[in-house]
């Protein structure tokens, strides 16, 4: 089509200027003219189709671009689905395991809520028994324990820890030495004594100007006065434990022995 036409054109051209009956301006015009019109419409035509037909290969070519990005997509998205597949079953697995910790857990709570009002207790009866120290301060320790152990809006676990905290301290008491000054009554009379605490092993007292030490006899359950030959040792380990001289081995009475 796109040769035919203008061989047509170029056929009626000649056929004017050469065929056995000249044209008048009459009869070729108006043929000239249709003729013109004709090619004229063809190529704007021709035009049109070729430029649809490039805009057809462009978007073709753009089709096929986001075609080959979505295949791309789909195959990450369906690497992505399979990850997160086996993710669900891990996270599936460990909700399990965690909600059957937390029924344990319950069951322990159950049982250790008790136990540890129990254990509060038997740490009050031990107090009780032990050695006469520091009884304000440990008797008020208990008392808060006993408090928090009551109430309904602290947690299990602040409770354990609060027990834990005692027992640590009870604990620690059996450890190292201690001096302190107290008010004993010797004798009928109120006097002030220094008094030595050998862990658990022994309370002892010494008088200010060294002429009387005693200890504490837990099966009669007072100070009892020591005889003097303990004296020098008292006074000794009294000093070690100010740090007033080196430390040495002594010999002091326990409850073992039974009283002096």
């Amino acid at each position: 089509m796109r040769f035919f036409l203008p061989v047509m054109l170029f056929a009626a051209q000649l056929f004017g200027a050469f065929g056995p009956y000249p044209a008048t301006a009459a009869t070729a015009g108006p043929g000239r003219e249709k003729i013109d019109r004709i090619v004229a419409e063809t190529v704007t035509v021709e035009k049109q189709s070729e430029a649809r037909q490039q805009a057809w290969l462009d978007e073709k070519a753009e089709l096929e671009s986001a075609t080959h990005a979505l295949e791309l997509e789909a195959r990450l998205l369906a690497a992505r689905v399979k990850k997160l597949k086996a993710y669900r079953r891990q996270r599936r697995a460990e909700i399990s395991r965690l909600e059957t910790g937390l029924k344990e857990m319950e069951n322990i709570g159950l049982r250790l809520e008790p136990y540890l009002d129990e254990l509060s207790e038997k740490i009050g009866k031990f107090v009780g028994s032990d050695l006469p120290f520091d009884r304000v301060e440990r008797e008020q320790r208990l008392a808060d324990l006993r408090r928090e152990l009551d109430r309904y809006d602290v947690q299990l676990a602040e409770k354990l820890r609060r027990v834990f905290e005692v027992l640590k301290i009870e604990a620690g008491y059996g450890r190292g030495f201690e001096v302190s000054e107290e008010n004993l009554e010797l004798d009928g009379t109120e006097t002030l004594v220094r008094v030595l605490r050998l862990g658990r092993v022994g309370l002892y007292y010494m008088t200010p100007d060294g002429e009387r030490a005693g200890w504490y006899n837990r099966q009669a359950g007072k100070w009892v006065p020591l005889s003097r030959s303990f004296q020098p040792a008292v006074r000794e380990a009294l000093r070690m434990a100010l740090k007033q001289r080196a430390f040495d081995l002594v010999r002091l009475p326990v409850e073992e022995e039974g009283r002096p």
